[in-house]
C-alpha cells in the first residue's frame, strides 16, 4: 500500500524541513511570505523507494466535468458553466496514469471545505475539486496537508474557528476516503510541535 510508505516519508520530510529551519512557528503565521506552501509541497514531492513519478501543479482533466450551476445556481450569470479541467499541487504518476494526489491548503483556503452555496461568491471549492477527483479519477490514494494556525482577514474565513475548521477538514476527508474506497493520509499542522497526522485506508 502506498499510503503506509508515503506516511513515513511525508513525516520525515515534514521534520527535516522543520530541522534544517524551512519551518518554524514564525514563517507558519506569516505563510506567504515565508513559501510556506511550497516548502510543504516540496514535502510530498521528495519520496524515494517507490515506482512512483511526483509531478508538481499538474493539471488533471475531469472524467465527468463538474457543472458550475449544480454546485451554486450564482454561477448563471458567469461565462463557461463546465469545468473539465483542476490543477493539483502534486500528482503522483504510474505507467503515465495519475493514481494519487497531494494536496496543501493554507489558512488562506481554510474555507474551502464548504460547499460554494455557503460562502459570500460562487467558487469552486477545493471541496468540490477533492470530491470530483475521488468519485470520477479511479485514484488510489490522497495526501492533504491543512495548516489552521491562523484565520485569514476575509469574512467567510471567520465562520467558524481555526479549531472548528480543523474538524471540518478531518471530517470532510475521512468521509471522502471511506466513501470512495481511497486510501487517505490528511495532515493537520497547527504549529510545528502540534503536527497530527491520520492514515485512512482504503476498505
Amino acid at each position: 500500500m502506498y499510503i503506509n510508505v508515503l506516511y513515513d516519508i511525508v513525516w520525515r520530510n515534514i521534520e527535516l524541513v522543520i530541522s534544517k529551519g524551512f519551518l518554524d512557528d514564525a514563517k507558519l503565521w506569516d505563510y506567504e511570505k515565508n513559501n510556506v506552501h511550497s516548502i510543504l509541497q516540496y514535502c510530498l514531492l521528495r519520496i524515494e523507494g517507490l515506482d512512483l513519478i511526483p509531478l508538481p501543479e499538474y493539471k488533471i482533466r475531469f472524467r465527468v466535468p463538474i457543472d458550475k450551476l449544480q454546485i451554486d445556481e450564482r454561477f448563471e450569470k458567469r461565462k463557461g458553466k463546465k469545468v473539465w479541467f483542476t490543477r493539483v499541487d502534486v500528482a503522483y504518476l504510474k505507467d503515465l496514469d495519475v493514481i494519487g494526489v497531494g494536496e496543501v491548503f493554507t489558512p488562506d483556503e481554510i474555507h474551502g471545505v464548504l460547499e460554494s452555496r455557503r460562502l459570500s461568491a460562487p467558487w469552486i471549492t477545493p471541496r468540490h475539486r477533492i470530491e470530483y477527483l475521488a468519485k470520477y479519477q479511479g485514484l488510489d490514494f490522497l495526501i492533504v496537508i491543512n495548516v489552521v494556525n491562523r484565520l485569514p482577514s476575509w469574512e467567510d474565513a471567520r465562520q467558524h474557528t481555526t479549531e472548528e475548521w480543523a474538524k471540518l477538514w478531518t471530517d470532510f476527508i475521512k468521509e471522502v476516503c471511506l466513501n470512495h474506497k481511497i486510501q487517505c493520509l490528511h495532515i493537520t499542522m497547527r504549529n510545528i510541535r502540534d503536527v497530527e497526522y491520520n492514515l485512512y485506508p482504503a476498505r
